[in-house]
């Protein structure tokens, strides 16, 4: 007979209770994770201050060398679209209107504004000086935790605005641009760090609900179809190259490269979908797309892409509804109650 002897007491104590032996390896956990970016752009229009105010802040002026908008532009506490013709805009809140004063040496415009209405907001300010017979306008954009490459894509975009301005008020022609070739692009804020929100949404459960699939996946040559929109038909979206996390420097963030077909076009559309970090537990998912030169040159943009920049909009609204079920409020710890 075997006899078995009692464990010392020290080793009786349950695994649950806490350790006076920590591991060996701690595990780091970040804080914090935010920037901000700043762009300041200036222009001298020789015109003066009320005239350049005037293409600014009235509605019917603006859209001759931005975009086109409706009655509530600069105003005050009100909201507005500056609409590009081709399926993009601009979401406005207008914080601040200072028309030229009694004065007549300054004026000032300030508003957020979101791409597509579902991209992070930024602040915009416009700021006129009176020089003599001209007037130095400046513009300031504040952007928190945006896209990486944002100082380039809107550095590089606002002398372009600003110079269309000048133009604008010395001649008073049409100098908007035309639709352009490339785009949409459209860009939202998800509750969830950049790799779990990658695996959620690439998901197949996932993409019946936020991207309407219908058949395929997101694997290199499954070939995808989805609903581009009631009554508007499908498209057939194919992944040529799907990298996941770690896969490529320097960013080594997971994305995809695809294109798309549609019934009645002359060839297919080039598409990148990519993540990024945000802010601390966030990331921004973002969608662009090439090609649209298949049409020829046109005076409007094909209503297809209208309906695509719709699509990605309202895809991206129901995938941040998804992912957000799917985490806990900060006062929820424990899941959302079923």
């Amino acid at each position: 007979m075997t006899t078995v002897s009692p464990l010392p007491d020290e080793l009786t104590v349950p695994l649950t209770e806490p350790s006076p032996f920590p591991p060996f390896r701690a595990t780091a956990q970040p804080v914090a994770h935010d920037r901000w970016e700043r762009l300041i752009t200036t222009v001298t229009v020789p015109a003066e201050l009320d005239a350049v105010w005037t293409a600014l802040a009235d509605p019917g002026r603006i859209g001759l060398w931005l975009a086109r908008t409706g009655e509530s532009w600069a105003r005050e506490g009100e909201r507005s679209m500056l609409d590009f013709r081709d399926g993009e805009f601009f979401w406005c809140h207008t914080d601040e209107v200072r028309p030229p004063g009694p004065d007549g040496h300054t004026a000032t415009l300030s508003y957020r504004w979101r791409w597509v209405g579902v991209g992070p907001a930024t602040r915009v300010t416009w700021q006129l000086t009176a020089m003599g017979a001209a007037t130095t306008v400046t513009v300031t954009e504040i952007s928190s935790n945006g896209p990486s490459d944002w100082r380039s894509w809107n550095g590089t975009g606002w002398p372009g605005i600003l110079d269309q301005l000048a133009d604008h008020v010395q001649t008073g022609r049409d100098v908007r641009w035309t639709w352009r070739r490339m785009g949409p692009y459209v860009q939202t804020e998800l509750p969830l760090p950049a790799y779990e929100a990658w695996a959620a949404l690439t998901a197949v459960p996932a993409l019946q609900y936020w991207t309407g699939r219908t058949s395929g996946s997101l694997n290199v040559d499954d070939p995808m179809a989805f609903v581009i929109g009631d009554a508007s038909g499908s498209c057939v979206l194919t992944v040529t190259e799907h990298l996941e996390a770690g896969q490529r420097f320097p960013s080594y963030l997971p994305s995809l490269n695809f294109r798309l077909d549609r019934g009645g076009w002359p060839d297919h559309l080039s598409g990148h979908l990519w993540i990024e970090p945000a802010h601390l537990g966030g990331s921004l998912l973002q969608v662009f797309h090439y090609g649209w030169e298949m049409f020829g040159s046109t005076e409007t943009a094909p209503h297809d892409r209208t309906l695509l920049t719709r699509f990605w909009a309202s895809a991206f609204d129901r995938l941040g509804t998804l992912i957000r079920r799917a985490s806990a409020p900060p006062d929820m710890p424990d899941g959302i109650p079923g």
